[in-house]
């Protein structure tokens, strides 16, 4: 049986403190990584929370698309 495709979108704005460890634990997950995206839009931020997204953009299991 195939698992459905998942999308997690993920509306932030000024989020640095806390978008890190919801990254990582939708890193953690143990969905199937081919079956899955998470698409963090960001709200003009400008607190840091772009830098940490596109820090944690190059994560080996998953792919992040900044909005």
């Amino acid at each position: 049986m195939s698992l459905p495709f998942v999308s997690v979108i993920v509306p932030c704005r000024n989020e640095a403190a806390f978008i890190g460890p919801l990254l990582d634990s939708l890193l953690a997950t143990t969905y199937p990584s081919d079956r899955v995206e998470v698409l963090v839009v960001d709200g003009r931020s400008d607190d840091g929370t772009r830098d940490v997204i596109e820090a944690l953009r190059g994560a080996p299991t998953r792919s992040f698309r900044p909005g």
